[in-house]
């Protein structure tokens, strides 16, 4: 986590990072399956690798879990990428779902609370995409947990995702 010094007063921003070659592989996700993709159709899952930093070219679904403060607020999610493909990218979803006993139907309570995405090709490049319309933007751990879904369309490296927020 990276926190910003400032002088009294003044809202701190902290940063936590999430680096893509960590994320678990999963077989399928909520917007990467058979029924519906973020991807121009449903790309499998491949074992995850790592070169130099970053989940190297690895497509398909990759979870990993976000531990936030209780009370914070949720200010921007950013991906770090080298997209080198015109048509394809990587997605981001910072996702949150409830906790309740007796949750009827047990899928209500999930929420995407933030999601980006990389674009445009260029080589052996990391860029920045980040998005700062978050939804639900107050941390509940009683009643919510938190996680990233990364899916990777194409041999595109991300590198890391970040999640920013306040107290």
């Amino acid at each position: 986590m990276i926190s910003r010094v400032t002088a009294a007063g003044t809202v701190v921003v902290h940063v936590q990072n999430y680096a893509a070659a960590t994320f678990t592989p999963v077989e399928e996700s909520t917007h990467n399956n058979m029924g519906a993709s973020a991807c121009a159709a449903f790309v499998p899952s491949q074992q995850g690798s790592e070169n130099k930093g970053d989940l190297n070219a690895k497509k398909g679904s990759f979870l990993e879990n976000v531990a936030l403060p209780q009370g914070v607020t949720v200010k921007q999610v950013t991906l770090f990428v080298n997209d080198n493909d015109g048509d394809d990218g990587t997605h981001v979803f910072l996702v949150r779902k409830a906790v309740q006993n007796g949750l009827s139907p047990q899928f209500n309570g999930y929420g995407v609370m933030g999601a980006t995405k990389s674009n445009g090709a260029v080589n052996n490049t990391m860029r920045r995409f980040t998005d700062k319309t978050i939804t639900g933007a107050k941390v509940d751990n009683a009643r919510f947990f938190y996680y990233l879904e990364l899916v990777n369309c194409a041999t595109v490296e991300p590198f890391d995702v970040q999640v920013a927020w306040t107290s």
